[in-house]
């Protein structure tokens, strides 16, 4: 089977026949659409589930060559190559298909394919695994030096900064990150770095936690964005960025408030633009204090 968060995608039934010249039968059940392109994450998860059954098996050269047939239609056939890999894990190419194998895990207990999938989230085995401790301690430090109640050295808090974005680029290189908690910190803290490439990096990590159905991760997604524009001089585009210059009024230039309409900054959990103009008043009322 292939599964993701206790979901089941894939699930490959074999039955031993006891026959030599058609070892197994079975079937090959599954959504009827997903798409994917490493056999590995898998997104648009559809439709009612189809089973195929097996119609041919045979042995070649230590692999199981599997021949599956759509009901609906005989003449639609796949043809597939099992490799056993160890008495729970096993690899399935389907042949003619320029894509890696797909990794099955056998089941200790009866599952069925499931059918509550998210049809514009990607799945993948990272699914299943918890967020990270360690990136969530940076995370937790770095917005504790950002309290209001937190005296603010910038000189000290830039130097502690670097050193955060440091781990977290450590954390990012040898894989350690999986869930959309762990990349939208991690794009926290490089939205909180010192030029353009730190900003970009933020955004595709905050992109990467939207991509993994982490609705939380919008409005960083959209920050990180903005963010970077500002920083190659170009004006942002959601009105996510206040500067507070010395002795003057708050402002959010440059800014396009054009390009983006009030009804897509609420699909990405924006305020409109009046809500920001108020938001601008409170800062410099905030600053008079």
């Amino acid at each position: 089977m292939v599964g993701f968060g206790g979901r089941t995608l894939i699930l490959l039934t074999l039955k031993p026949t006891g026959n030599t010249s058609q070892p197994f039968s079975g079937s090959f059940a599954r959504p009827q659409h997903f798409q994917t392109a490493d056999s590995v994450s898998y997104s648009h998860i559809n439709g009612d589930v189809e089973t195929e059954p097996i119609t041919a098996s045979e042995w070649k050269d230590g692999s199981l060559s599997l021949t599956v047939v759509n009901p609906a239609d005989p003449s639609d056939k796949d043809s597939y190559l099992l490799s056993v890999q160890d008495n729970d894990h096993a690899l399935m190419q389907l042949l003619g298909v320029p894509l890696p194998p797909i990794s099955l895990v056998r089941s200790r207990r009866p599952v069925v394919v499931s059918t509550d999938w998210a049809p514009d989230r990607t799945y993948s085995p990272d699914d299943d695994a918890p967020s990270n401790a360690e990136m969530r301690a940076i995370f937790e430090e770095d917005q504790k030096v950002r309290q209001p109640s937190f005296k603010i050295d910038w000189p000290v808090v830039g130097k502690s900064d670097a050193e955060r974005r440091q781990a977290t680029f450590k954390l990012l290189r040898s894989g350690a990150l999986h869930t959309g908690e762990d990349f939208t910190w991690a794009a926290f803290l490089f939205q909180h770095g010192s030029g353009p490439n730190d900003y970009l990096l933020a955004h595709t990590l905050a992109m990467i936690a939207v991509k993994k159905g982490y609705g939380d991760a919008l409005w960083i997604a959209t920050a990180t964005l903005d963010r970077y524009l500002q920083s190659i001089k170009q004006p942002q585009i959601y009105g996510t960025q206040f500067l507070t210059p010395n002795d003057l009024p708050t402002t959010q230039d440059p800014y396009d408030r054009t390009l983006i309409s009030d009804s897509l900054r609420r699909q990405l959990g924006v305020p409109s633009l009046s809500a920001q103009q108020e938001q601008t008043k409170q800062y410099d009322v905030e600053r008079k204090k």
